[in-house]
C-alpha cells in the first residue's frame, strides 16, 4: 500500500472515531470516571425543564461514599421547604444511567468535562413533537472531596 493511501486511510478512520455516537462516548467517559474512583464530591446542579421541580435550583450537592448526603441552596438562598429529600438528587453515576436510559431519546446534547469525565451538561428532548417535554441538567463547580 502506498504511502498517500495509507495516510488516507489513518485520516478516515480518526474522523470516525471522532464521530462516535453518544451511547459509545457517554460508555467510554463513564468508564474514565469510574477509573478515578472519585467517591466523594460536591457540585452544583442545575435542572432546567418546566417539570414542577420543588427545590433549589441551582442547588449545591455534597456526596459523600457515592450518596447524596446534603443539598444547600446556592447563591446565600434559604432552602425551600419543598426541598426533596438528598436521596432524590442526582450523583454523577446516577446521570450516567440517565445518559444510559436516554439513549434513544429525540434530541440530545451531551458535554463531559475534560478531567474528571462526568456529564456536565445533558440536554434532552424525550417526544420530538411533543411541547415542552425537553430538559436540561447542568453539573457545574465540582470539586473532587477524597483525600481531605
Amino acid at each position: 500500500m502506498s504511502r498517500p493511501t495509507r495516510i488516507g486511510l489513518m485520516l478516515v478512520g480518526l474522523s470516525l472515531l471522532g464521530s462516535c455516537d453518544s451511547p459509545v462516548e457517554s460508555l467510554l467517559e463513564q468508564r474514565r470516571w469510574a477509573a478515578l474512583g472519585i467517591r466523594d464530591y460536591e457540585f452544583v446542579y442545575t435542572a432546567l425543564c418546566f417539570c414542577g421541580f420543588r427545590g433549589p435550583n441551582p442547588a449545591k450537592l455534597t456526596v459523600t461514599n457515592g450518596l447524596v448526603t446534603k443539598v444547600e441552596a446556592t447563591g446565600g438562598a434559604t432552602l425551600p421547604a419543598t426541598t426533596p429529600a438528598a436521596a432524590t438528587y442526582p450523583t454523577i453515576d446516577s446521570l450516567f444511567a440517565l445518559l444510559k436510559r436516554t439513549e434513544k431519546s429525540a434530541v440530545k446534547e451531551v458535554g463531559f468535562d475534560d478531567t474528571y469525565h462526568y456529564p456536565k451538561l445533558i440536554s434532552l428532548d424525550p417526544l420530538k413533537n411533543a411541547i415542552d417535554d425537553e430538559v436540561v441538567y447542568k453539573v457545574e463547580s465540582f470539586i473532587p472531596l477524597s483525600g481531605r
